[in-house]
């Protein structure tokens, strides 16, 4: 099978399970107990109101028209108002600068995850049975069955807390040794830049230990067993130097897992770094989905949903091709 059949097979299936995510997401808040008019309009409250919002939502309509007005809904980016968090706003354009900062959060945290826990994850396998096998995967062990929260709070105490070298809270807003913290529009690009990098220090230090020390592990039991395989001992006895069997040879296949495990872990990453979004005030839709959940903004919430859903959709397409480059035997 050559491999623009392959791609075309995968966007094929990508579409179909798109349509089952959306589908999914739009019978799981219908069949949830309770009116969702009564969020705005309390009981004895005006019934002319409550009326309104039927028909403004469809919801006096038969549930096979209401599933076509979402669908065409979600392809026009119209997630309707929020009950909840922005108070009868637009949820798709509010959504905007959340998405922005969890985007900039998860994006730099993962990758840093992801290539530090890689070589760590490497030279643990490399050296497996050595002290710094032991070390390296004492601290991965350690910071991967530690709750994320308890270790976001120790360094927020510590170093936004007791040495005031960090923030406490906001993705934005106060510039590192000034004193008066100035409006964020007011700011010139530069100044924004370095504004949201300073704040971004502290959560993207604690997401990436916790996620880092996943991919470790994976990556080191993973390499552990393809170094005991049959072409690792033809590959020595050929004489080829440990950097070329390490690189050409066992890397390809140890990362398979890798993969597996990054495009897996998108879902929880967009939606698991609550826990860090919460602990620092990070305005991103960690925390925006917290507080739907408080305020039982269903419309957010589903919106949040689709979001996530759509993400690790893409993620696993994306893996798919990375999975071509890594194993020819995937074009088979």
């Amino acid at each position: 099978m050559n491999m623009r059949t392959l791609v075309l097979r995968k966007v094929i299936y990508v579409i179909i399970t798109l349509f089952a995510i959306i589908t999914f997401n739009f019978f799981l808040f219908r069949i949830m107990p309770g009116d969702p008019t009564r969020v705005l309009v309390p009981r004895g409250g005006s019934e002319e109101l409550r009326q309104a919002i039927l028909e403004r939502f469809y919801l006096d309509r038969p549930l096979w028209d209401q599933f076509v007005h979402y669908i065409y809904q979600v392809f026009t980016l119209d997630f309707g108002i929020s009950t909840g968090i922005w108070k009868l706003d637009e949820i798709a354009p509010a959504l905007v600068e959340p998405l922005i900062n969890t985007i900039l959060l998860v994006g730099i945290g993962t990758a840093l995850a992801i290539f530090f826990g890689v070589m760590l994850g490497r030279y643990a396998a490399w050296r497996r049975g050595t002290p710094a096998d032991t070390v390296g995967m004492a601290f991965a062990l350690t910071f991967y069955s530690m709750p994320t929260f308890l270790f976001a709070l120790v360094i927020l105490m510590i170093f936004a807390g007791e040495l005031e070298w960090f923030p406490l809270k906001g993705p934005y807003g106060q510039l590192p040794f000034v004193t008066r913290p100035p409006d964020y529009l007011e700011m010139s690009i530069t100044e924004k830049l370095i504004s949201r990098g300073y704040h971004l220090v502290l959560p993207v230090f604690a997401f990436t230990i916790e996620v880092m020390a996943e991919f470790a592990l994976i990556m080191r039991n993973s390499l552990t067993d393809v170094l005991t395989e049959d072409y690792i001992v033809t590959a020595r006895a050929k004489g080829l130097s440990n950097r070329a069997i390490l690189k050409d040879h066992a890397m390809r296949n140890a990362m398979l897992p890798v993969v597996t495990v990054a495009a897996i872990s998108v879902g929880w990453v967009l939606g698991g770094d609550i826990m860090v979004e919460i602990v620092f005030s990070y305005k991103g839709l960690g925390w925006i989905a917290w507080d739907a959940v408080n305020q039982r903004d269903f419309c957010v919430l589903q919106a949040l949903f689709l979001i996530m859903a759509v993400a690790v959709l893409i993620a696993n397409f994306l893996a798919d091709l990375i999975y071509m480059y890594l194993d020819p035997r995937v074009n088979i």
